[in-house]
């Protein structure tokens, strides 16, 4: 019964954002004009289940064509196998490291309980398997069939993908239809030296060995912010992870 309420409560949501959709095209907004059609197929009301992590974490996933992905930012702070993850919040000694670790956003772990924490290279590299068992880490495969899950390009896709609304976002000239369910937030990201940047307006998530990112400003997904097969010193990066089922 519990799960029947939340898939109808999830319909009325999608509902209310169509409605919202329509108003703003009725207005003569021409770019949410386009989304609205392009989006008819995502109008779906599925609630595919919730994935539990080894620290008990209890996330909500999302079925987008035949991919089901994590709707929430990972947050554990240990391997699959159980082996811990070493948090760093000192500057010097996150800049310095070359083994396995995470953070959360200006060492706030009130932020880390919204956004996850930020990972570097090596933890999502790392063999004792940083997602939860039976997921993974996503490739640039996998990236490119979720686009063309969601509107068959990049140039629209982050406005499919983030999060409805201002309450993490900030405002943004491109309106954000976040039809897909994927929810992604605006976590910022931590720098080589230590610093934290661009909490609410952008977001970063690690694949193998390069990112994907989603702007504020813009309804582009875009792609290798950081690229390690480019320059190595982006393994010293933190950025948010989001996994995907076998």
């Amino acid at each position: 019964m519990k799960t029947k309420r939340l898939k109808f409560l999830r319909c009325l949501k999608k509902v209310h954002i169509t409605n919202q959709l329509r108003q703003s095209a009725a207005r003569g907004n021409n770019f949410v004009k386009l989304l609205i059609i392009m989006s008819g197929f995502l109008a779906t009301c599925n609630v595919p289940g919730t994935l539990k992590d080894i620290d008990g974490n209890i996330y909500h996933t999302v079925k987008i064509g035949n991919q089901i992905w994590m709707a929430e930012n990972l947050r554990t702070t240990h391997f699959s196998n159980g082996n811990p993850i070493s948090q760093i919040s000192n500057n010097k000694a996150w800049e310095r490291s070359t083994a396995p670790a995470f953070c959360f956003y200006d060492n706030d772990k009130e932020k880390g309980k919204t956004y996850g924490p930020l990972y570097n290279w090596y933890a999502v590299n790392d063999s004792r398997g940083l997602a939860p068992k039976g997921w993974h880490i996503p490739t640039k495969m996998e990236l490119d069939t979720l686009l063309k899950n969601t509107i068959g390009s990049d140039t629209l896709a982050a406005a499919f993908l983030k999060e409805p609304g201002n309450k993490h976002w900030l405002p943004a000239i491109m309106e954000t239809v976040g039809a897909s369910g994927f929810n992604a937030l605006p976590a910022g990201y931590r720098h080589r030296d230590g610093s934290f940047h661009s909490l609410k307006s952008n977001t970063y998530f690690w694949t193998g060995n390069f990112t994907f990112e989603l702007y504020n400003w813009s309804s582009r997904l875009f792609y290798g912010f950081a690229d390690v097969d480019r320059e190595l010193y982006y393994r010293q990066y933190g950025f948010s992870v989001r996994c995907i089922k076998d």
